[in-house]
C-alpha cells in the first residue's frame, strides 16, 4: 500500500510540474527588463512607421512567459537626431524557456523634424510620459482596422502640430472619430476639407510629408438653374488651378464634391472660388 501511495504522489507531482512549466507567465517588456529575466536589443530597420523595429530577445530563464510591449512604449534612439518611434498597440508572443527571438513590433514616429532611424540604428526603451499621446493612445485602442497612415498622421497631430484635417483612410468611420478627437484635443478648429498625404524619406533621411490631393463639400444655394467655373488661387491672387468644366447646378440647397491634386504645390493658403456669370459665389480657404 506505501509503495502504491508513493507512486501516486510521484505522478501527481509530475502532473503539476508538467502543467506549471506548460504554462506561461505574463509580463511586460520593460518588467522583465528590469527584474533580469530576458535581454534584448532593438534594432531599426529603417522605417518610421509599421513593423519597423525589430526586437532581439533572449528568455535568461528557464521559465515560458507571455510577453506584452504595451501600447505606449517608446524606443529613444542613440543617435539623438533620429526619431522617437511609440507603440500605438499591444504586442505579445510566447517566449519558451532559454529561447532566443526575433519579434517584428509596430512603432511610429514623434519627431517629424528629425531623421528617419537608418538600418541598424539602435534604441533604449522607455515609458511615454507625452500624456496627449498616452490619450490618443488609449482612444485608438477599441477601434479596428486602422491603416498605418492614419495612426502616423494622428500621431504627428499630437507630437508635431499637424493638423487633423491631415487624417484619412479608406475607412470613413475611422477616419471621422479621429478626426473629431484630434480637432477637439489639439484646440483647432475644424476644416471644410481633407488632405491626403504622403511622407517620403529624403537623401538626408528627413521626412517630408508631401500634400498629395485636397478633397471637400461645398455647399451652395442657387437660387436658379446655373453654371459654375471653378479656380484655386494663391495667396498673392493668382489663378493656380482652373477647373476644366462648368459645373452645371439646379435650383436649391446644393452640397457638391471638390477635389484638386496639389503634389508639388507650395506651403501656404489657397482659395477655391466658384463663379457664376462673373459673380463671385463660394470662396473657401485650405492650407498646405
Amino acid at each position: 500500500m506505501k509503495k502504491l501511495v508513493s507512486i501516486l504522489v510521484t505522478a501527481f507531482i509530475a502532473i503539476l510540474i508538467s502543467s506549471y512549466t506548460s504554462t506561461t507567465l505574463p509580463i511586460e517588456l520593460i518588467q522583465a527588463i528590469q527584474a533580469k529575466k530576458i535581454s534584448v536589443v532593438v534594432v531599426s530597420t529603417g522605417g518610421h512607421s509599421g513593423k519597423c523595429i525589430e526586437l532581439e530577445i533572449k528568455n535568461l530563464t528557464n521559465v515560458p512567459y507571455t510577453l506584452t510591449v504595451a501600447a505606449g512604449t517608446v524606443f529613444i534612439p542613440e543617435d539623438e537626431g533620429e526619431q522617437t518611434l511609440v507603440v500605438p498597440q499591444k504586442n505579445v508572443f510566447v517566449l519558451q524557456p532559454a529561447e532566443n527571438k526575433s519579434i517584428a513590433v509596430g512603432g511610429y514616429c514623434t519627431e517629424l523634424s528629425d531623421r528617419c532611424p537608418q538600418t541598424s540604428s539602435t534604441f533604449t526603451i522607455a515609458k511615454n510620459t507625452n500624456q496627449s499621446l498616452t490619450d490618443l493612445i488609449q482612444f485608438m485602442t477599441p477601434l479596428r482596422n486602422l491603416d498605418e497612415s492614419l495612426i502616423q498622421q494622428s500621431i504627428w497631430c499630437i507630437t508635431d502640430e499637424q493638423s487633423p484635417s491631415n487624417v484619412t483612410s479608406d475607412n470613413a468611420a475611422n477616419a471621422k472619430v479621429l478626426r473629431d478627437f484630434l480637432f477637439k484635443r489639439t484646440g483647432q478648429a475644424d476644416t471644410w476639407y481633407t488632405t491626403k498625404r504622403t511622407p517620403e524619406i529624403a537623401p538626408d533621411r528627413s521626412i517630408i510629408n508631401n500634400a498629395i490631393e485636397v478633397t471637400g463639400k461645398i455647399d451652395i444655394k442657387a437660387t436658379k438653374p446655373m453654371e459654375l467655373i471653378g479656380v484655386v488661387k494663391n495667396e498673392a491672387g493668382e489663378v493656380v488651378w482652373t477647373y476644366p468644366y462648368k459645373t452645371s447646378l439646379p435650383a436649391g440647397d446644393i452640397v457638391f464634391d471638390f477635389g484638386v491634386k496639389v503634389r508639388n504645390w507650395k506651403k501656404g493658403n489657397y482659395f477655391i472660388i466658384y463663379t457664376c456669370e462673373g459673380v463671385e459665389l463660394v470662396n473657401q480657404k485650405f492650407t498646405i
